[in-house]
């Protein structure tokens, strides 16, 4: 907040200035209210005003600190008691205390209020001993200090924290600087957040499997997004940009945002920026994820093209000029996408491995590059497959991704009416990409269609608009689970709608039967399963009643409840 260079008088007082009552009011009535028109007033011929410009007692400018960063919250000794820790950027002098606000929502209603001066961790005794709990906090002074700086971004707690069946995989996310200048990585999460430092040719991984704020796995499964804010490296003419590649699953770092639009395949890559404005995107979890995955995001800079070319086998004596592209993760991420420069680095071959300067090749200083095996382009069809330390393994010329499409059918306007298809052979055609677009025939293609599954339903359904790849679903993901007894009761033996006909002895086995299964819901009916052989196969031949959770018999026939009744 600005400082104007006025101070503020609400009331003047006459006191004693000696004797036993030093320092006392005089009398009440003695007593001038200068915040009401005409906001000044004369005593003893001197005029006071509510509002006096003083710029010697108050220096006019700016003394608003950054809000602090919470980087973690780590739970006592006993529910309720908690160390939040945090950092904070430079601030002038007078910033002496960090106020908290804790709450059980997010909009911090009902908030209880903990302060003290700044040193971490802040001890908080709250009355929170259930549930989420959320935090967050401000800087302030005390008594002519400046304004308080704005709420920090919050993060939270989870009491009681369900444990998933599954077993969990891991995720972890890379951030690589190829540039000669720091790269700025800020984190911010209700999982934690952070600012790190990167420093050339440097990696710093991000573990976004388990978290380091205790409880902050939801039941669900999935992890709070993650908000990136990306600056520095070199400041080149042509910009910098950020490419992001992923070995795993996309579901489990789904990014979007500064000009990532293809966060279902492999490799993406942001818009160019100018290392002091950087760059800002989300990365969000949209499934438990259960397997693992791989996510490097790659600051690099805009390259001009140059030419050069070597052999593989290269048995020269002296190092040789070959032009690349950055290390990639996989083949596709190679050769899928054009804006991916193959002649974006110089590096050095001597003979079978490549070397990142002419020294290092002069001195067989082996490389270190980013993956186990490293993709690098090096023309618009063909890349290097090489190891870690440089070795080149390989020399291939680029395979296009190929989808074998069921198109008999057109489009389904549901993911559910897509799934429950039985695709086969006979109604597929194959189709390659390139730049997230079918080639040939399939740019025809708009509307979801689902991929061949070899005869079987379920799968995945391919989301396309003029051949543009949009995005894959999983099926199975757009049903509800619904427990049912494991075994059907045949009508001919448990009339339920006239239950006066069936024996007690079989009413009492049918209300007390309490053997339940999963099965799966959605609009076109009752599935048994949502995977697998028998996934999207149809509940029911009218002939059996299925019971529910609720006491209700219900008698299915493909899928379709015919009616229901409550005998129990």
């Amino acid at each position: 907040m600005p400082k104007t260079g006025y101070k503020i008088i609400q009331n003047i007082n006459q006191i004693f200035d000696n004797g036993p009552a030093l320092g006392d009011v005089v009398d009440n009535s003695y007593t001038v209210n200068l915040s009401t028109s005409s906001f000044s007033s004369s005593v003893d011929e001197q005029t006071f005003y509510n509002r006096s410009f003083s710029p010697i007692d108050c220096k006019e400018g700016f003394n608003t600190p950054p809000a602090p960063i919470l980087t973690s919250v780590i739970t006592g000794s006993q529910r309720g008691f908690f160390n939040l820790s945090f950092v904070s950027e430079s601030f002038e002098k007078g910033y002496l205390n960090i106020t908290a606000s804790v709450s059980q929502k997010e909009t911090f209603a009902d908030q209880e209020i903990f302060s003290s001066s700044v040193a971490s961790p802040l001890p908080i005794s709250s009355s929170f001993v259930s549930g989420t709990v959320f935090f967050r906090a401000i800087l302030s002074g005390s008594g002519t200090s400046p304004d308080p700086s704005t709420f920090s971004a919050p993060l939270n707690f989870i009491y009681d924290e369900i444990i998933r069946p599954e077993t969990k995989g891991n995720v972890s996310i890379r951030f690589v600087n190829n540039l000669s200048s720091d790269m700025e990585v800020e984190i911010k999460s209700l999982r934690g957040n952070s600012l790190n430092f990167i420093s050339a040719s440097e990696v710093f991984t991000y573990d976004y499997s388990d978290c380091p704020v205790t409880g902050a796995w939801c039941s669900k499964g999935i992890s709070p997004d993650l908000n990136i804010t990306i600056k520095g490296g070199a400041n080149g003419s042509r910009g910098t940009f950020i490419q992001r590649s992923t070995e795993g699953s996309n579901n489990s770092t789904h990014t979007s945002g500064s000009g990532f639009t293809s966060p279902l395949i492999d490799l993406d890559t942001s818009n160019t920026f100018t290392p002091d404005e950087g760059i800002n995107f989300t990365i969000r979890q949209l499934e438990y994820p259960i397997d693992n995955t791989t996510t490097t995001f790659s600051l690099l800079e805009v390259l001009p093209t140059d030419s050069g070319s070597a052999s593989v086998t290269d048995h020269t004596l002296t190092p040789t000029i070959r032009f690349g592209s950055a290390p990639l993760i996989s083949q596709d991420a190679a050769c899928t996408d054009s804006r991916i420069n193959f002649k974006e680095k110089t590096y050095f071959q001597l003979g079978g491995r490549l070397y990142n300067s002419r020294a290092d090749a002069e001195t067989k200083t082996k490389p270190s590059f980013p993956f186990k095996t490293n993709f690098i382009l090096t023309d618009a069809s063909t890349f290097l497959e090489i190891d870690s330390e440089g070795y080149i393994q390989a020399e291939k010329t680029c395979k296009l991704p190929t989808f074998e499409i069921f198109t008999q059918d057109g489009s389904f306007t549901t993911q559910e009416k897509a799934c429950r298809r039985i695709k086969d052979n006979a109604g597929s055609e194959f189709f390659t990409s390139k730049d997230n677009k079918l080639t040939g025939e399939g740019r025809l293609l708009s509307g979801r269609f689902p991929l061949n599954n070899f005869g079987n339903r379920g799968g995945r359904n391919i989301i396309l608009s003029a051949g543009n790849i949009v995005g894959f679903e999983t099926c199975g993901g757009e049903l509800e689970t619904l427990e049912l007894s494991i075994y059907g009761y045949p009508s001919s033996s448990y009339p339920f709608d006239t239950p006066e006909l069936i024996t007690p002895s079989k009413l009492v086995v049918a209300c007390q039967d309490d053997s339940f299964t999963t099965y799966y819901q959605g609009d076109e009916g009752i599935y048994h399963a949502n995977t697998g052989s028998t996934a999207y196969d149809l509940v029911g031949d009218g002939g059996y009643y299925y019971k529910n959770t609720s006491d209700e018999f219900l008698l299915l026939s493909e899928g379709l409840i015919l009616s229901s009744s409550t005998v129990c």
